[in-house]
């Protein structure tokens, strides 16, 4: 598996990449225990998420992938591996957040959720709208549920552009989401912050991108 990284979007990939996007959750305003979590005013949370997704990403080398024009893929620089001592310290770090004690040298254990979890948890995210959790569908569901109550929303792709400090989310292994406002129970999904938008394109960061 991959570490953390950060994805660049051209418009033409932005294209099809909502093919298989499915939803984006826009803020609008175990092994171990789970630590509790300090509530954080609304209008600061969004700048945290930022600031926190920016630092671990730093943390783990700043590794960036790319498409060519040929469409294979590039990462430069390739940065921090999970199951070296600094990346298995960080991915750990992320486990305990959702009462898990894995790590990095855990290699068969996908950690997405885990590491959008600790980004919400340290941000200050109630965990009655972003539980933690190890897999994306059960946040979501969550998030989703709490309808106008909570501080976020989902919306289709076509329906919303993608702001810095929203989660952008796909299914993956072939699963189907036929409304992107119904989450299955245990769907195959990947979420990752929106960290910068520009014309035509988009910047994000999450967790054991590209495995």
């Amino acid at each position: 598996m991959r570490d953390r990284c950060r994805i660049e979007f051209t418009a033409m990939q932005i294209i099809r990449l909502l093919s298989s996007l499915f939803c984006t959750l826009l803020l609008a305003a175990c092994a171990t225990s789970v630590p509790p979590r300090v509530i954080a005013p609304s209008d600061s949370i969004r700048a945290s998420i930022l600031r926190l997704a920016e630092q671990e990403w730093r943390a783990f080398g700043g590794q960036i992938v790319r498409r060519a024009p040929d469409r294979h893929e590039i990462i430069d620089p390739v940065g921090v591996w999970e199951d070296e001592r600094k990346g298995s310290a960080l991915v750990a770090k992320y486990w305990r957040s959702i009462g898990q004690d894995w790590t990095g040298l855990d290699g068969d254990k996908p950690w997405s959720a885990a590491f959008i979890s600790w980004v919400m948890a340290e941000a200050g995210v109630s965990d009655q709208e972003m539980p933690a959790s190890a897999t994306h569908a059960s946040y979501l569901r969550a998030a989703i549920a709490m309808g106008a109550t909570g501080h976020w929303r989902a919306y289709p792709p076509d329906g919303y552009a993608p702001q810095p400090g929203d989660l952008i989310c796909a299914t993956r292994a072939g699963q189907k989401v036929e409304r992107f406002d119904l989450v299955p129970q245990g769907a195959a999904l990947h979420c990752d912050i929106v960290v910068t938008v520009e014309p035509g394109r988009l910047q994000s960061i999450g967790g054991n991108v590209r495995n």
